[in-house]
């Protein structure tokens, strides 16, 4: 027999933010037994939308960037948080744009996921992108430093395997798209 599970009531919401770049709220909430709980903490740091980009060479492209909450550099797909004047998909070409300086004529929906279910409200929306061509130019923000890397689909699951790709959205759109779209990953 399945349960039915019971969503929480949300009885308060406080906005504690200490800046912008981090949106911060106090939530006192029910539970489905009736407990309160006045003291839960909830981020909304904003939806985001991520890209696999496919080179006509068969390279998928990712940025290598310096993340402060890691404190390393990491390799991950290009993304950004959307912009609510943009649908999704225009924000994913716009990030692929800003951070590689590739254009795109072709986006296909990969899926969506939680980016953290449990202290923070964003979704990360990925997409696969072909037709891929080359501008030659990023459009980074003031804070972004990034390092353009091609890696041969061929090669892909042993660069996860060998832990050069720690992101955990970044892997699950590359394995998404691996299942949705084996003939271009080769994948049996």
């Amino acid at each position: 027999m399945v349960k039915k599970l019971k969503k929480w009531e949300l009885l308060e919401e406080e906005d504690i933010s200490p800046s912008p770049w981090f949106p911060l709220y106090k939530h006192k909430i029910k539970l489905p037994n009736g407990n309160i709980v006045d003291d839960y903490y909830l981020s909304k740091v904003g939806d985001v939308a991520m890209v696999v980009p496919v080179t006509k060479e068969g390279d998928i492209v990712f940025v290598k960037q310096y993340k402060h909450g890691a404190g390393d550099v990491i390799i991950e797909l290009p993304a950004g948080r959307i912009k609510p004047e943009y649908t999704t998909e225009e924000n994913a070409v716009m990030e692929l744009e800003e951070e590689t300086g590739y254009k795109t004529d072709k986006m296909i929906l990969l899926g969506t996921l939680y980016g953290e279910p449990s202290k923070d409200t964003y979704k990360v929306f990925g997409f696969l992108a072909g037709g891929l061509t080359e501008r030659y130019e990023q459009r980074l923000d003031e804070n972004e430093d990034i390092d353009v890397v091609h890696v041969p689909i061929a090669k892909i699951d042993d660069f996860i395997k060998d832990g050069n790709i720690c992101s955990p959205d970044t892997i699950a759109f590359i394995r998404l798209a691996q299942l949705k779209f084996p003939e271009m990953f080769k994948i049996s």
